[in-house]
């Protein structure tokens, strides 16, 4: 149902803003790379200003396509981040927020909501997040937990012969140059 609380013609900025912001909490790819501080030591503060320069952006190009959206992404994300999303996540997260805008601008809270509604919670970001971390640079358990899967590892190679571990695949690549790559697990 649309809420009789605005016109078609107001627009809450603020609420705008909440929304880019729970997007960008949504955008799995990008998290990672925020949390890996990918845009150096200030990667906080670019993530807040990335997402209050994206809200400006959307809300003030008229007409504005999905295509035009991802590569101004991806060039700031490039350019202030050193980070290429090669996920393929910018395409969904700029249809998602065009979408959005759209709603908000029409004030069709339902369809805002229903959207809203199927993004993923930020718990379930940080733990994908974590997860992928963990795999890329294997700090992600303790000593003693170490401890203990290398005496499993021992136990399970003297009960059953020699055993060739699975490979993970990494979710970040970070080249010699410090950019770092999300990449698409396979």
């Amino acid at each position: 149902m649309q809420s009789s609380s605005g016109s078609s013609s107001s627009f809450d900025g603020v609420e705008w803003n909440r929304i880019v912001n729970r997007v960008l909490n949504a955008w799995g790819g990008y998290q990672l790379a925020v949390q890996m501080d990918a845009g150096g030591p200030d990667t906080k503060e670019k993530h807040e200003w990335f997402a209050s320069v994206l809200a400006e952006h959307i809300h003030e190009k008229k007409g504005l396509k999905i295509d035009n959206l991802e590569e101004w992404m991806e060039n700031i994300l490039y350019t202030d981040f050193d980070l290429v999303l090669e996920d393929d996540s910018i395409n969904p997260t700029s249809h998602i927020l065009l979408e959005l805008h759209s709603y908000l601008k029409t004030n069709n809270r339902m369809r805002l909501e229903q959207l809203l509604a199927t993004l993923p919670n930020e718990e379930e970001i940080r733990k994908a997040a974590n997860e992928s971390r963990g795999l890329d640079d294997g700090a992600s358990t303790s000593g003693d937990e170490d401890a203990e899967m290398q005496e499993n590892a021992e136990n399970e190679a003297e009960t059953s012969g020699p055993r060739v571990p699975k490979e993970k695949q990494p979710r970040t690549v970070t080249d010699d140059d410090g950019w770092t790559t999300i990449v698409k697990r396979k």
